[in-house]
């Protein structure tokens, strides 16, 4: 009884010195309020209203309303192996954390053995007094560590800490696939567009080609316009191929992103498809609410509390760490032919543990986990600011590439007119080829120039969904 109470004196004493010492040292803490809304607040206000038809939730592709586009993304969320790899460290990081939460709080040893021992003592006195001893015991043991210095419920949080930033990098990832394969989509279609309409230009100027050659066939034009129709014609034509290069390389990349391989969309994508429009409103957020919603903040987040759980790990290790250790035995004896007698043998115990000397290794450890948390709160201020200015770039973007449409629609519409009129006043003879060629390549590149920027509009429109932070 003495030995049992001394143990569990020593313990309470442990406990209450290590509750005492155990609090983590100083953490730096960040102080950050972010803007109470953007500085180009009334551009996202604006596109919030300028479609009355509803407001885009989490699945925001469908607002393009293109039943193509739906299939690739679902298709890439389905089978992309980023995507994949993202979901197994998930599940990777909950086994972890449902080890540390198991932990080794508790060890059973069991040690059963038959041993059939004898034992045979003579007295030299007299033979009479010869002692038969046999002995049969079943033991088991337990082995319990206290966790004194918090050691363990530190490990669990950094692994809860991990799981956290696990799943937001789960959700980043989703994010990222389904943007990059609505943009990859509508660039290809975009480019579509664009070498439809390269091919009419060059189809219109064989057309002045050719009646230009009349014309030089009845010598009412020199040869020298001839030769200009036709390198006008040539490099046109010489435009064709990046594009098709272009088209191609997006349909590659699309069955990559879709956990494909390259050709398996051929037939899907290779016929000519409409830039689609994106039609609904995008929703009204501010700056706190983005922080809020964008993984890549929450797993920043999640980063910093695994560095600071870990310092309340290193720290751990310079408190004394005591394992409890208990044993019973079961058995009988048999001492010659006496009746067997039953045996309950009991025993506690406890072992301390403390390093007295490790040459700095613990101190080593512990700043470089202070320095890790340091370096974790940095990354995170960074990514609070990164986050408003991805958003910011996007409205201005898209309020410039809005008024640019208004002024490429305006010179395609005054361009074409005026090919018209130098085509006319060609024939007629009253000004030179080399006007035609010019009002020609004018009107061909503000086509151009307007069916660009309408790709660009609308993969913008999908970047600004990815910087909101909106995921299926």
């Amino acid at each position: 009884m003495k030995r049992t109470a001394w143990i569990l004196k020593l313990t309470l004493t442990l406990a209450l010195l290590s509750a005492c010492a155990s609090a983590p040292p100083d953490l730096p803490k960040s102080e950050t309020r972010p803007p109470e809304k953007f500085v180009a607040q009334d551009i996202l206000q604006n596109l919030s209203s300028v479609q009355d038809v509803g407001i885009a939730g989490v699945r925001w592709w469908e607002g393009f309303n293109d039943p193509v586009l739906n299939q690739l993304v679902n298709t890439s969320i389905d089978n992309n192996f980023q995507i994949a790899a993202a979901a197994a460290r998930v599940k990777e990081a909950r086994a972890l954390l449902e080890f540390s939460e198991a932990g080794d709080s508790l060890l059973v040893e069991l040690d059963a053995e038959v041993s059939g021992q004898k034992s045979d003592r003579n007295n030299s006195t007299s033979s009479n007094n010869a002692r038969d001893e046999r002995r049969n015991l079943l033991g088991l043991g337990f082995t319990l560590p206290l966790d004194l210095a918090g050691r363990v419920e530190q490990e669990v949080r950094a692994a809860a800490a991990n799981l956290l930033a696990e799943q937001a990098g789960l959700r980043a990832q989703i994010i990222a696939t389904s943007t990059a394969v609505a943009q990859e989509y509508l660039s290809l279609r975009g480019n579509q567009k664009q070498l439809a309409m390269l091919k009419e230009s060059v189809e219109l100027q064989e057309k002045t080609l050719a009646i230009v050659q009349a014309r030089f066939e009845s010598g009412l034009s020199p040869e020298l316009d001839v030769r200009r129709a036709e390198t006008s014609v040539e490099n046109l034509r010489a435009s064709i191929a990046p594009l098709q290069r272009a088209l191609q390389d997006s349909r590659h990349r699309l069955a990559t992103l879709s956990g494909q391989f390259p050709g398996a969309y051929e037939q899907l994508l290779r016929p000519e498809g409409n830039l689609p429009e994106y039609r609904l409103g995008i929703p009204v957020s501010v700056p706190f609410q983005v922080i809020q919603a964008r993984p890549d903040v929450q797993l920043a987040q999640a980063r910093f509390s695994q560095a600071a759980a870990e310092v309340g790990v290193a720290q751990a290790d310079f408190y004394p760490s005591i394992e409890l250790m208990a044993n019973i035995q079961i058995g009988s004896t048999v001492i010659n032919s006496n009746p067997a007698t039953s045996l309950l043998i009991g025993s506690l115990a406890a072992a301390l543990n403390q390093v007295v000397y490790d040459g700095g290794a613990r101190n080593a450890r512990l700043n470089a986990a202070l320095a890790r948390a340091e370096g974790a709160l940095a990354e995170y201020e960074q990514v609070l600011r990164v986050v408003t200015q991805e958003v910011e770039n996007a409205l201005t973007a898209i309020d410039a590439s809005t008024s640019r449409q208004t002024a490429l629609g305006k010179a395609v519409v005054s361009s074409k007119r005026s090919f018209e009129q130098a085509d006319a006043l060609y024939q007629l003879g009253l000004i030179s080829f080399l006007d035609v060629v010019d009002a020609q390549r004018v009107y061909a590149n503000a086509e151009q120039a307007l069916a660009t920027e309408q790709t660009n509009y609308a993969t913008l429109i999908a970047g600004l969904f990815r910087a909101l932070g909106v995921q299926s």
